[in-house]
């Protein structure tokens, strides 16, 4: 289970946490004046409590660095003995860089003889024979009884602040001792913390006024950090974890305490994004804790996971550097982005249950404060251990190994991997991000169209969501991905806004497992989807126009491929398409800082290998589609429809933007297709013609691109339609177009481009595919060239979508080939 501790100081043993002077970050507690000379009080004024508590403080860093933990043990052990002998039950905890008391008062009245009996166990000197000196022998004996695992762990113990023995765990002598005692309990290194009403903790800071001054204690000395790009350390971690598993722990050190315990609930956050990166990796990591702390010189996290031996491979080296780079990746991340409420301090005080714990957590927290280093230092330590079968753990050529896939990984980790294209519209109440993978439906066949649709939409709709963010799935022929969009939440920077959004994209595209349940539904809804007239129709279409491959015309799939795939492939598309290049658009409304927070956000969810190449299949090459009519079944009852298809050369632009402009002078209700079906115009755009509908586009992309009309009519005058229609494009073949229907083609596209880039949808998906500038509207010579040869009768694939009638195959058109039924 995932243990984060958000403020080690309260939680874990002995944090060091002193200054001088002292302060209170972030309002942890009212610091009381006590006049000069006298330690500082953390006061907690709270009501409700049967009795109220004293809490005392000491930083010991810096004193007997070489002898670890011993020096605060002894201390502690010290003085908890002396203030039972006052009568004083408290319970005093030595640690690694300081220790802490607590007492739980009766009364106010009491509070100045519990404080007089603090301040004599800590400032008394040490006398030799004292009786105090058997408890302090017995807690070193007990810490010499709890050794640490290696030195290698020595940055992980100093940053838990936990006692660990280190091997130099002899008695101290009582000169020892009180060498120890004058350098530690004095100002400076100590504060008194008191929780309870305003009458107690009143009490206590009188208490302190009253008394003598007290000695100034040895200056703190600022430990050093770890150098920048400090390189990892290992040990064999045989007897910790489990024989051949692995245990990596990223410690980060921040200048500010506050920065470090604001990061730490993300980071332990079982659902968050350290967590679910780990568990997508190709060999996983669990997080065993997440501990946080403050230090008199800044603060600290210790992150550490955990790696079984059943997901190491032969390759574990690698495996486990790529779980330590991700996560000292994320470290930073966190730390970097963490908000730090302005209350935090006294929102730690405020949350404890106890009075005890209350002031524990004041006195601690008015000892915490900076450094003056601003960037955060980073370090991993691996622990692995011996398999079964294997005689060494942590051999120096194996240590090195995991160094050099470190620094590979940690490299590669910082090497964005995906292509980002970015533009800030300021003052728009939205941004917007689509996410997606470049290799869209191509590698897609008939059997598994609509297996990458399915990845998409269960993607967009596993991700957790609310009303100030939308996701949904996008797919087509050169993408498939999610698009998110929402605007900020009160009070939320454009960094967090871009930041929440990427991650809502980001993760279930790239990281997440893929719901089953989540698949099954959007399954059932592509396929429900995929039954209905138009789609059969359009389907029918596709495996003629890209034969083997429907989704290059309709990547929503087919009934046949959806209902056909298997959970297996699913899920190997959702690994093959996050293994693949992959593309950011962001639309940001503030400035570039923005958009590029989204980029970085949303890069550091894509797993990455060092040295991989991300590259999409090569799609196959298409045999020619096969001119000729196709019937499909449709249920009893359903409208009859119609698509007549010119295909088009793959990959000829000026063939392209001649059949969008031939289709947008078929379309509208004054176009010449709605002319030819008798359709009144403009004021009655549905019409009473021999068609109920029809309608002119360009499907495909570059690989199998088609002008295509589609007509709805009742049965009775389905046939009349299709004829009007072929006689059309037979006159159009034959150069009957007219420059007045050039140029209302013209504006008719303009109109409907215009219409596109006001909505910011599309503006995103066009700034993802990189779209250049719309091209020039071809000559009226150069449409009449393109109709002559696309137009041609025998060039056609007509596909009719009609309730079964008896002849349909019997009877076929004058001069046409046979129909060929088919059925999606």
């Amino acid at each position: 289970m995932t243990r984060t501790a958000l403020l080690a100081a309260c939680i874990a043993l002995g944090v060091g946490c002193g200054g001088a002077p002292p302060r209170s970050p972030s309002g942890a507690a009212l610091l009381r004046s006590t006049g000069a000379g006298r330690p500082s009080l953390a006061g907690v004024v709270r009501d409700g409590d049967a009795r109220g508590a004293l809490a005392v403080a000491v930083n010991t860093e810096g004193i007997a660095p070489d002898r670890g933990a011993l020096a605060a043990v002894a201390l502690a052990a010290l003085v908890q003995a002396r203030l039972a002998a006052r009568g004083v039950d408290a319970t005093v905890t030595g640690g690694w860089g300081g220790w802490r008391a607590r007492v739980l008062a009766i009364a106010p009245g009491d509070i100045a003889a519990t404080v007089d009996a603090v301040r004599s166990a800590l400032l008394d000197p040490v006398a030799p024979g004292e009786a105090a000196l058997a408890e302090v022998s017995q807690r070193v004996s007990a810490l010499s009884r709890r050794p640490m695992a290696d030195r290698a762990l020595i940055d992980v113990v100093e940053c838990t602040g936990e006692a660990y023995a280190t091997g130099a765990e002899t008695p101290p002598s009582p000169a020892d001792l009180e060498a120890w005692r004058q350098a530690a309990h004095g100002l400076g290194r100590v504060v008194i913390g008191a929780a309870g009403d305003s009458a107690l903790v009143d009490a206590a800071a009188a208490a302190l006024s009253r008394a003598p001054a007290w000695p100034r204690a040895a200056a703190p000395s600022e430990p050093p950090w770890p150098p920048p790009g400090a390189r990892a350390v290992s040990y064999d971690a045989s007897g910790e974890i489990a024989p051949g598993a692995a245990r990596v722990v990223v410690v980060a050190r921040t200048a500010a305490p506050e920065r470090a315990v604001a990061a730490a609930p993300a980071l332990g956050d079982p659902h968050g994004p350290l967590a679910t990166r780990l568990a997508a990796l190709d060999a996983p990591a669990r997080i065993r804790s997440v501990i946080a702390t403050a230090h008199p010189n800044g603060g600290c996290i210790a992150a550490t996971m955990d790696m079984s031996a059943r997901d190491l491979t032969a390759d574990a080296a690698r495996q486990v550097a790529t779980a330590a780079a991700l996560a000292r990746q994320e470290l930073a991340v966190e730390i970097q982005d963490a908000v730090v409420p302005a209350d935090l301090g006294r929102s730690l005080v405020t949350r404890a249950v106890d009075p005890r714990e209350a002031a524990e957590r004041a006195a601690w927290w008015a000892l915490a404060g900076p450094r003056p280093d601003q960037d955060a230092r980073l370090t991993v330590v691996v622990g692995i251990a011996r398999g079964r079968d294997s005689p060494e753990a942590a051999s120096p050529d194996r240590t090195e190994a995991i160094r050099a896939e470190i620094d590979r990984a940690t490299v590669a980790w910082h090497a964005p991997v995906v292509e980002s294209h970015v533009r800030v519209e300021r003052g728009q109440g939205e941004t917007w991000i689509l996410f997606a993978s470049t290799c869209g439906v191509l590698s897609e066949a008939a059997v598994d169209a609509g297996v990458t649709a399915v990845v998409a939409a269960a993607a967009s709709a596993q991700t957790e969501r609310g009303d100030d963010a939308t996701l949904e799935p996008f797919v087509a022929t050169d993408g498939a991905g999610v698009l998110v969009h929402g605007p900020p939440r009160p009070g939320e920077s454009a960094q967090a806004l871009v930041r929440r959004l990427a991650d809502a994209a980001a993760r279930g595209f790239a990281a997440d497992p893929i719901d089953p349940d989540r698949v099954a539904r959007v399954r059932t809804e592509l396929l429900a989807r995929s039954a209905q007239p138009d789609a059969k129709a359009l389907s029918a279409l596709a495996n003629v126009l890209a034969p083997g491959h429907p989704s290059w015309i309709q990547p929503t799939g087919t009934s046949v491929g959806l209902s056909y795939a298997s959970a297996a492939a699913i899920g190997m598309r959702a690994a093959s398409l996050r293994a693949g290049p992959l593309r950011v658009a962001v639309l940001a409304n503030e400035s570039d800082a923005q958009a590029d927070a989204a980029v970085r956000a949303v890069d550091r969810w894509v797993a990455r290998r060092p040295g991989e190449a991300r590259s999409c299949p090569t799609p196959p090459t298409l045999a020619p589609a096969r001119p000729g009519t196709y019937a499909v079944d449709l249920e009893p009852g359903a409208l009859p429809e119609v698509l007549l298809a010119a295909p088009l050369p793959p990959g000829d632009e000026g063939a392209r933007a001649a059949a969008v402009t031939l289709a947008a002078v078929l379309d509208g209700p004054d176009g010449m297709l709605s002319r030819a079906m008798g359709a009144p115009g403009a004021t009655e755009p549905t019409g009473h013609g021999i068609a109920r509908t029809s309608g002119a586009t360009v499907l495909g992309d570059t690989h199998a691109p088609a002008l295509v009309v589609r007509l709805t009519a009742p049965d009775a005058t389905l046939d009349a339609a299709v004829a009007q229609t072929r006689a059309l494009l037979d006159r159009l073949r034959q150069g009957a177009l007219r420059e007045e229907d050039r140029l209302r083609a013209v504006g008719a596209i303009a109109r409907s481009r215009l219409a596109l880039s006001l909505d910011p949808r599309s503006r995103a998906i066009a700034l993802w595919r990189g779209d250049p500038s719309a091209p020039g509207a071809p000559s009226l010579d150069a449409l009449r060239a393109f109709a002559s040869t696309a137009l041609r009768d025998d060039n056609l694939v007509i596909v009719a979508a009609r309730p079964r009638r008896p002849d349909l195959d019997l009877h076929p058109p004058p001069g046409r080939e046979s129909k060929v039924r088919l059925r999606d």
